[in-house]
């Protein structure tokens, strides 16, 4: 077949239309045949529908159309028109009332019924409801933004939505280039234009094993640029199979017109292995767009639960908790615009506060590792305690091709205004984009948007935080902060004492050498009186103290068995151990008494015991095992360092035959 058997010529209309086949044409192939055609004498009478500026650079002029759908059959050079100012009228139409126009309609007379303003229709696109009307003469604005259309002797109908447009057009080429890797020729490279996917029509159906694309995308219509010429075109390829790629994208701007390349490449990614059906579960994994916060008076009930839902009374907005300080909640994933006034209750807590003032765009809260600095972070993600190859694999699933069940929800700053922009997984790029001052924009990781994997770690792109992952991955990522900082986990180790039964007593000091139990890590501070809940010591706790355990407390004036007290602790910071139980059962003399805290202090359950905590030096230490029950042993006692990769060790269990 050759171009003129596929492009029909409508002089009546001015009009170049694809009209048969599936067969893709450079754009100079369209030019060489119309320059071809209107050099005959019998055309001599007619305008030349097209002029070429270069072999990849083509002009419609003398107000000669070409309709989107025929654009799909172009390729290799960039069209824009000269001449449809004024002479081409653009319609948009309202849902209501629609009537689909038909190819029987083209070249009838558009008439409208208020201001009696015609033209002729020359192509219509029914799902998007747009017309394009040639005017009759130049009063024929379509300037009623209300009033309803009809076709002469035609089938379409309906009623504008908005006043007419007018002004010239311009169609952009890019071609991709790069290593792609294939997949039985499904294609994946998608293009997406102002929050929307563009229809694919690609690849070329004349080479359809070969997936790269060369095609024209409209940057420009009625003499606007949509979404100021910019596209971004994807490469995200995860099989419904698994074996999955390593994602890429690429962002241009076409203003410029002409003929662009775009780089995209992709591999195998040998960590994102997993079918869809398998993935698709993993749904106790959360995702939070930090996005917003609110003021707000007391709070009645709860407290609030991190990631449940919060509703207002009155907007009907609902978000995911975050956070609340001082009167201050922060919330992520947030759909519509909570506001002033109005009872915000939580959906599995169901605690309540009402706010004070309406709602703030944010895009940051701080996180921070155990008895670490805080730092700012766009999105918080719940690993569910699942290991970090399952959450990586899920992350994948959620930002690739054709998914548009889950939403992203990153903050944008435009013209000095930070706004939530509200996208599908298959668009998200960073939860952070500024326009106006784009070295501010958050750097992009193609490969994974959320953050990449490798030998067993995880690394997360700027702004992500992860929490709550299993057990064994606790060191086993890199993170980096919304301010572009990295920041790493502590180095967490543990020590487990094993060859228990249920029952046993274990202790495991800190000592001062050999067996001899440091006893004074702490010198008690002014102000611990009899039924306090906390305890407060003149130095700073060390980082490698378990998080809630222990506390021994010595007073060194009694000399009786009860001078040391036991008292157990939900948590602690800086100087204070908080949640004692039970609270002090007497006052303490500041500088005078003294407090330590094991690393281990209590009655086995189990097979084992163990507690992980923070490394920050070598520790001596004194393992002590006890039991006084049924199958009495032996007292076990042994000593060790705990290090940089921690400690275990074996209670060996010598049946005491004495006992009674």
């Amino acid at each position: 077949m050759a171009i003129q058997d596929d492009f029909t010529i409508d002089y009546v209309n001015r009009r170049l239309i694809h009209s048969s086949g599936s067969t893709v044409y450079s754009s100079n192939a369209l030019y060489t045949y119309i320059m071809d055609t209107f050099d005959e004498l019998e055309q001599m009478d007619d305008t030349v529908p097209m002029s070429a500026q270069t072999p990849t650079d083509y002009t419609l002029i003398n107000g000669w159309f070409v309709d989107d759908d025929s654009f799909k059959y172009l390729k290799g050079g960039a069209v824009k028109t000269v001449g449809q100012i004024n002479e081409v009228r653009i319609i948009t139409l309202g849902s209501s009332g629609y009537t689909n126009a038909v190819s029987g309609d083209i070249g009838k007379l558009v008439t409208g019924g208020s201001s009696g303003d015609t033209g002729a229709l020359i192509a219509y696109d029914n799902t998007a409801r747009k017309w394009w009307v040639r005017m009759i003469d130049s009063g024929d604005l379509f300037d009623n933004a209300s009033e309803a259309l009809t076709i002469s002797s035609g089938t379409g109908a309906g009623t504008m939505s908005a006043i007419s447009i007018t002004g010239e057009n311009l169609w952009a080429n890019i071609y991709t280039l790069g290593t792609i890797e294939q997949h039985a020729n499904e294609e994946q490279i998608y293009v997406v234009q102002h929050g929307s996917v563009i229809p694919e029509w690609w690849p070329d159906p004349s080479t359809p094993s070969i997936r790269h694309i060369d095609v024209l995308i409209k940057v420009k219509e009625g003499g606007v640029e949509i979404d100021s010429g910019k596209i971004t075109v994807f490469l995200r390829n995860y099989p419904s199979t698994g074996n999955a790629d390593l994602y890429d994208h690429f962002e241009i701007s076409l203003t410029a017109g002409g003929r662009n390349a775009v780089p995209l490449a992709t591999s195998p990614d040998l960590n994102n292995t997993t079918a869809h059906a398998t993935i698709s579960t993993y749904t106790d994994i959360s995702i939070l767009f930090v996005n917003s916060t609110i003021t707000h008076g007391a709070m009645s009930g709860g407290p609030y639960t991190d990631f449940e839902t919060v509703t207002g009374s009155i907007s009907g907005a609902t978000g995911k908790f975050v956070k609340e300080s001082s009167g201050t909640m922060t919330i992520g994933n947030v759909n519509g615009v909570f506001q002033s006034s109005e009872v915000i209750t939580g959906g599995a807590s169901g605690a309540t506060c009402t706010t004070s003032a309406g709602m703030v765009t944010s895009r940051t809260t701080t996180k921070n590792f155990e008895q670490g600095s805080s730092y700012n972070y766009s999105v918080i993600i719940n690993c569910a305690t699942r290991p970090l190859s399952q959450v990586y694999e899920y992350l994948k699933y959620v930002t690739r091709e054709n998914e548009n069940t889950f939403y992203t929800y990153g903050t944008d700053y435009l013209s000095a205004t930070l706004h939530i922009n509200k996208l599908s997984g298959e668009q998200y790029i960073t939860p952070f984009i500024d326009y106006d001052t784009p070295t501010n924009t958050f750097s992009p990781t193609k490969a994974s948007p959320f953050g990449t994997f490798a030998g067993g770690k995880f690394f997360g792109a700027r702004g992500v935080w992860i929490q709550n992952m299993a057990s064994s991955d606790i060191q086993n990522f890199q993170l980096i902060d919304s301010d572009n900082n990295t920041r790493t986990p502590p180095n967490k180790q543990s020590i487990t004492i094993s060859n228990l039964l249920s029952g046993d007593r274990i202790s495991v000091f800190r000592t001062i050498s050999g067996t001899t139990i440091n006893k004074a890590m702490f010198t008690a501070a002014a102000g611990n009186t009899s039924g306090n809940a906390a305890f407060i010591v003149n130095e700073a706790i060390p980082a490698d103290t378990p998080s809630s355990g222990v506390i021994r407390i010595v007073d060194t004036t009694d000399t009786t068995s009860s001078r040391e007290t036991r008292y157990t602790y939900t948590s602690w910071t800086g100087s204070t151990f908080s949640g004692l139980v039970p609270t002090l059962n007497r006052s303490y003399t500041a500088n005078d008494d003294t407090a330590y805290t094991p690393f281990i202090d209590t009655t086995a359950t189990g097979t084992s015991a163990a507690v992980t905590v923070i490394y920050t030096s070598d520790r001596t230490i004194l393992v002590r095992v006890r039991r006084y029950t049924a199958t009495a042993i032996l007292p076990f006692e042994t000593t060790g360092s705990f290090t940089v990769s921690g400690y275990s060790t074996s209670a060996i269990r010598t049946a005491d035959s004495i006992v009674s």
